[in-house]
């Protein structure tokens, strides 16, 4: 990575953990902006206990893709507390699948969904 990309760009991904359960960057931008291998950037995501999913175009409401990072238990924890909504739109509740489900979507700000979204991206958590 160059030094004069600045490191919020990689917050989506950084701050991924206990109160953050979901980042994505547009693997246009892993790839491009930040010049990093998509699978080692997924292999450092697992040494950290973290999961990782490249999603690509066709999957992914993102046109380059994008690559998703989450905290399985964190996101877990989410979507149990969720369930009824989950249910009523049909989302999934496994961790990895629900990843899958939001990156081919995107959801208007007033979907049922949207609550539960802005939780595990932890909307309101900037760095500082």
């Amino acid at each position: 990575m160059t030094p004069d990309i600045p490191s919020s760009v990689l917050e989506s991904l950084t701050l991924v953990g206990s109160t953050k359960a979901i980042g994505y960057l547009p693997l246009q931008t892993v790839t491009q902006v930040l010049q990093l291998n998509v699978e080692d950037a997924i292999a450092h995501a697992a040494a950290c206990g973290l999961n990782a999913l490249s999603i690509g175009p066709q999957e992914c409401c993102i046109n380059s893709g994008a690559l998703y990072v989450f905290d399985a238990a964190a996101l877990e924890a989410i979507l149990r507390n969720g369930v009824a909504t989950l249910e009523q739109v049909n989302a999934p509740t496994d961790p990895t699948m629900f990843v899958r489900f939001i990156a081919r979507y995107w959801f208007p700000a007033d979907h049922p969904i949207m609550p539960i979204i802005r939780t595990a991206f932890a909307d309101n958590i900037r760095s500082a």
